[in-house]
């Protein structure tokens, strides 16, 4: 199952949802810093869960609003998603990311580059954690809710040891 697929029955896991709120929701809570949902894989998510019978869809008319596909979980599915969600937070995925595979090409540029690159990244490390601590600060309830707090906290923290790494990395092999 796609990460989509689990966010958006995890989404559905608690209520019946419109794809649109659906979205706004992903906006409100802030998920495209930490995913890769678009808005046109929302709607066609949904309709690859529907096929895959993970989900049910049902037209409602609201007053004064055209009719909408309000799309809900299965039972079988909820199950389904638990599972993955436990397995998720388990077990260790490492994906190749492009710094490793540009570490692991570093040789075929200058020193100077290499240097370059790697402060340039300590920067753009720095400006990330600080959009994310203000965020965090500016978020309603995070500080109060454990699961909210850690989509926050974790990545602060992960950035923080990449940056102390770097200025480790930097030091030894630049400054010796």
């Amino acid at each position: 199952m796609t990460e989509i697929e689990i966010i958006l029955l995890a989404l559905l896991h608690d209520k019946d949802y419109y794809a649109y709120e659906i979205e706004t929701i992903i906006e409100q809570r802030n998920m495209r810093e930490w995913t890769n949902i678009g808005f046109s894989s929302i709607y066609n998510s949904l309709n690859k869960l529907e096929k895959k019978g993970f989900i049910n869809s049902r037209y409602e008319k609201e007053y004064g609003s055209p009719r909408r596909k309000v799309y809900s979980i299965k039972d079988e599915t909820r199950r389904i998603v638990k599972e993955y969600i436990i397995k998720m937070l388990s077990e260790y995925n490492r994906d190749s990311s492009k710094f490793d595979i540009g570490m692991s090409f570093s040789y075929l540029i200058s020193k100077k580059e290499f240097y370059e690159a790697l402060i340039s990244r300590k920067e753009n490390l720095i400006k990330r954690k600080m959009f994310i601590i203000e965020k965090y600060n500016q978020h309603p309830s995070a500080k109060k809710r454990p699961y909210i707090k850690a989509l926050f906290e974790r990545p602060i923290a992960c950035i923080g040891v990449e940056i102390d790494w770097l200025d480790n990395f930097i030091k030894e092999n630049f400054f010796k």
